[in-house]
């Protein structure tokens, strides 16, 4: 998920309170530990994000506001073709490659005690959802290769 916010619409912590009021706690009623690289110390974060990207079971990407770093990030997590749960705010706008392709939930971008209530058992569900099918879904890669290899 973005660390920083962008654009003007997005309140300064608009993402920290977006991971612990709603990512942490769905993530954790469906079963996880949850961490991010957006931690305190000096090593190279783009290490850390990179290693816990590429080791962790299941990885939730926010892709709001079409930030380029996690877009990037979710590529590389893809092309891996490990269970990736993709959430967005319901005012970011549409991801031609992902959104018409791969389920995306959709969060209320308020952040309201109400919307958060409801959302959290949303996402919590979404969550299991891509963790219990990570064996039967075809992922994104195989999608795409398997139309690619029925060109030819």
């Amino acid at each position: 998920m973005p660390f920083t916010e962008r654009i003007p619409n997005r309140s300064a912590g608009f993402f920290a309170e977006v991971f612990d009021s709603l990512i942490k706690p769905a993530a954790e009623a469906a079963g996880f530990d949850v961490s991010t690289a957006n931690t305190d110390g000096s090593e190279v974060i783009q290490s850390t994000i990179i290693n816990e990207l590429m080791d962790a079971d299941l990885v939730v990407a926010d892709l709001t506001d079409h930030n380029p770093n996690v877009l990037f990030e979710l590529g590389l997590r893809m092309s891996q073709e490990k269970p990736v749960a993709i959430i967005k705010t319901s005012d970011t706008g549409r991801i031609f490659d992902v959104d018409n392709m791969l389920r995306v939930f959709e969060y209320n971008e308020n952040m309201w005690p109400s919307t958060i209530k409801t959302d959290i058992p949303s996402l919590e569900g979404h969550i299991r959802a891509t963790w219990d099918k990570r064996d039967t879904n075809r992922t994104y890669m195989s999608i795409l290769r398997a139309n690619g290899l029925n060109n030819h």
